[in-house]
């Protein structure tokens, strides 16, 4: 399974990955996994490993708090569908469907629908979130997930400007700061 991952462990590596799995009976031990996470008991490479699934399969409740899941990523290899991949370069436009409180949280979309439906559908009951929209530096993204319904980015936002969606226009770069021409290109 590593390997398909394109991602190498030791064999001591492997042994404790296989340990932690035949003591918790699933691939997937959200709770055994963070425990070993923070009495040091994971390496990179096995936190690369066990994070991409457990970060997909997590239940909106999930009881890992935002600090130890960024934590954990920030441990981790940049993963794209959970394969390790070369970190990106360019900064990504993504929007986040929260409350106000909850704008700098990790899962932002990069499709705005995306993030009108968490905004109406994934908040506390009466609770209505807002459309939030940042432009994330490659260095920050921790993981990208596109083969599912979602088209998600990991990252951290802590300290980035964060807009309502109304006010997106202020992250939005003017032509001549792209390097585009005046002149449209001619048919």
């Amino acid at each position: 399974m590593a390997a398909r991952r394109q991602l190498t462990l030791t064999n001591a590596e492997v042994a404790g990955v296989l340990a932690l799995m035949n003591r918790t009976g699933n691939f997937r031990p959200e709770a055994e996994v963070v425990q070993c996470f923070q009495v040091g008991e994971l390496t990179s490479g096995m936190v690369t490993l066990f994070l991409p699934s457990m970060w997909l399969n997590r239940r909106d409740e999930s009881p890992v708090p935002a600090e130890v899941w960024r934590a954990m990523f920030e441990c981790a290899a940049y993963t794209e569908d959970t394969i390790v991949r070369r970190r990106p370069r360019r900064s990504s436009l993504a929007y986040r469907g929260a409350t106000e409180a909850n704008r700098e949280g990790l899962s932002w979309s990069l499709d705005v629908q995306q993030a009108r439906d968490f905004a109406r559908s994934r908040q506390a009951p009466g609770i209505a979130g807002s459309i939030w929209v940042t432009r994330i530096p490659g260095d920050r993204v921790f993981a990208r997930f596109m083969e599912g319904w979602e088209k998600e980015l990991t990252a951290d936002v802590r300290g980035l400007e964060i807009y309502p969606l109304e006010d997106a226009s202020r992250l939005v770069r003017p032509w001549w700061r792209m390097g585009l021409s005046r002149t449209p290109a001619r048919a």
